[in-house]
């Protein structure tokens, strides 16, 4: 876990109390203790004492419960090969692709230019509405953290967690706007229907998080 140590030592108090509130953390918001906190989350009480799997096998089990495209992720390479924000960032897409296939084209394309907005990434649009996976190696920093952003939003709206509106970069206030109260339960419709286990909710919305601190800075 020294990679994730690493991550949330160089965060702020508030954003570590941020990832403590989305992961249900009871016991401070701590490196040390957000450390274990993951280690429970992934194996429960017992089984933590004897997991010793690192950020990177954790970020990868949540890929593998989201269902992400291994095969475009890898394109070619080895698991070993890659960085564990790339697996993050799939992870991200793969969220964001199930929440845009519960809207009406309009609503899509509402979110879209939202997103667009204030954004100057060429790949961003291709993306949301392509669902390539292959497209997240070429976004931007910016792209990856307006994307998980996005998600974050829709993922604590739908599980009643109140965060401040500025983690968003404002995006929670304006898919509320675009798409109104029906749009934001297809987008937590569109999340939950795959996350069949509290633990792996907590655990989604940690990959969300850390991947916005990589790209906040």
């Amino acid at each position: 876990m020294q990679e994730f140590y690493e991550i949330v030592s160089s965060a702020t108090a508030e954003q570590r109390q941020n990832l403590a509130e989305l992961t249900n953390s009871g016991f401070g918001n701590s490196p040390e203790t957000l450390c274990n906190h993951m280690r429970y989350l992934r194996s429960g009480s017992i089984g933590q004492l004897f997991w010793n799997g690192s950020w990177k096998q954790i970020v990868t089990d949540v890929a593998d419960h989201v269902g992400i495209d291994w095969t475009s992720t890898l394109s070619g390479r080895q698991w070993r090969d890659l960085e564990t924000q790339e697996i993050e960032a799939a992870v991200v897409t793969q969220l964001s692709q199930n929440m845009l296939e519960q809207l009406s084209p309009e609503q899509r394309q509402r979110l879209v230019m939202e997103m667009q907005r204030d954004n100057d990434d060429p790949h961003l649009e291709s993306l949301l509405l392509s669902g390539s996976v292959m497209t997240v190696a070429k976004m931007s920093g910016f792209g990856v953290y307006l994307l998980a952003s996005t998600v974050l939003g829709g993922l604590t709206n739908a599980l009643g967690i109140a965060l401040p509106f500025a983690i968003y970069l404002g995006m929670s206030q304006a898919i509320a706007f675009i798409l109104g109260p029906v749009g934001w339960a297809a987008l937590a419709g569109g999340i939950l229907f795959t996350l069949n286990q509290p633990n792996w909710n907590r655990l989604t919305l940690a990959v969300i998080y850390i991947s916005m601190l990589r790209y906040s800075a």
